[in-house]
């Protein structure tokens, strides 16, 4: 029988990155229901320290379930002087897609990282590399060096804003509008762009779903096109927002085409600006990259050398 081969969603359409406790099963599959992109086992926020040397083998086995459905595995540890290495060796058995690695504040921390993931690879035969590393951005320090930590290692493919210690670590206050983050989400995006990951937006934490979706559609503007949620409920409206619609797309190339004919010497009531027109076209070029993805994901898989008939 041909083996079904499982394939890695692209770390820039992961739109939904779900964090759930390490040692709670319900929710576990509550998340995996939700149709997240990406599911995320918390070993350090949502597990008690007593825990998490049962939570361990659970969310190794957990990978093969999200791999089942076609969620991205991810695992949040503790940091490597805490309980981050006993978390690491745990868990890699399981060969998790993604670490996330939390309080990122240097470089060094990224490259023990890596050179600890890399050593657990070979020991366990794991395909060198394969585990990516996203790390979390949660004080006003790691924010400054966001370049450098994003840059320490080839592994790292996204990158993490945190919500409530980042404002603790600014003093700022907390609101529905989260107008004292906007400042600091903005520089977080051109930060990762020019490092080369996808910003994945802070948790909106609030249980208010229009104050949630006021809240991605200011995020879509600005080019944010990924979110962390705790909240199974969310994920529907995360997922409207940051994909393109019919609709949308609709209208896109009605724009497109008008604006071509318009440059044409076309002479219409209504003229398409070129900023329009451009944002026109990354739209459909974002709509493009799922379509892609939906025909590769549906595309049979390849028999391989030592595969039965």
């Amino acid at each position: 029988m041909t083996q079904t081969t499982y394939k890695r969603r692209p770390a820039a359409l992961r739109r939904s990155w779900m964090f759930v406790p390490g040692l709670d099963p319900a929710a576990q599959a509550a998340g995996l229901d939700s149709g997240t992109d990406a599911l995320v086992a918390d070993l350090e926020e949502f597990t008690a320290p007593a825990e998490r040397p049962a939570a361990r083998p659970r969310i190794a086995a957990l990978f093969a379930e999200c791999r089942a459905r076609g969620v991205v595995a991810a695992v949040r540890i503790n940091k490597l002087e805490d309980d981050g290495l006993a978390d690491l060796r745990g868990v890699m058995a399981g060969a998790p897609d993604a670490v996330f690695l939390p309080h990122a504040e240097s470089a060094a921390q990224i490259v023990a990282l890596d050179e600890a993931i890399s050593a657990l690879e070979t020991e366990l035969g794991l395909p060198p590399g394969n585990t990516e590393i996203v790390p979390t951005l949660e004080s006003a320090l790691g924010l400054v060096r966001a370049h450098d930590i994003l840059t320490a290692s080839p592994r790292v493919s996204a990158c993490l804003l945190a919500a409530e210690d980042l404002t603790a670590s600014l003093g700022a206050e907390r609101g529905k509008d989260g107008i004292e983050l906007h400042a600091v989400r903005a520089r977080f995006l051109v930060d990762c762009i020019a490092a080369g990951c996808v910003p994945i937006d802070c948790p909106f934490n609030y249980r208010d779903l229009p104050a949630l979706e006021a809240d991605l559609r200011w995020a879509r503007r600005l080019g944010l096109k990924s979110k962390c949620a705790t909240v199974a409920e969310q994920m529907p409206l995360i997922h409207t927002v940051f994909t393109p619609g019919a609709a949308e797309v609709d209208a896109a190339h009605d724009c497109v085409a008008r604006f071509l004919a318009q440059r044409a010497g076309r002479h219409d009531a209504e003229r398409i600006d070129p900023p329009t027109y451009n944002t026109a076209r990354r739209l459909l070029a974002r709509h493009d990259q799922f379509q892609r993805w939906a025909a590769e994901r549906r595309a049979p898989a390849v028999p391989h050398q030592g595969d039965s008939a």
